[in-house]
């Protein structure tokens, strides 16, 4: 089977086998979709650096309690050798 024999094939399927395929329309159509690609890869990027932000923040606030808990349990540790 000849490649370009399968290709019209599918082309016929889609669109009149006498005119050509609407090129013009795929390129603005990948221009379309290209720019919402670079739209949402931004939105991608800003969001993911806001959760690694909360993550950080989340983190931090965890240190911070479970060091105040350990400390609480020195000073009682502490306070029981007396």
């Amino acid at each position: 089977m000849n490649p370009q024999s399968g290709l019209k094939d599918v082309l016929q399927g889609h669109f009149d086998g006498t005119k050509l395929p609407p090129i013009t329309k795929w390129k603005a159509e990948r221009e379309k979709l290209n720019g919402e690609l670079s739209r949402l890869s931004g939105e991608y990027k800003t969001l993911r650096a806001e959760t690694a932000a909360v993550e950080k923040i989340k983190r931090n606030i965890a240190d911070i309690l479970n060091d105040g808990a350990r400390t609480q349990e020195r000073k009682r540790t502490h306070d029981h050798d007396r």
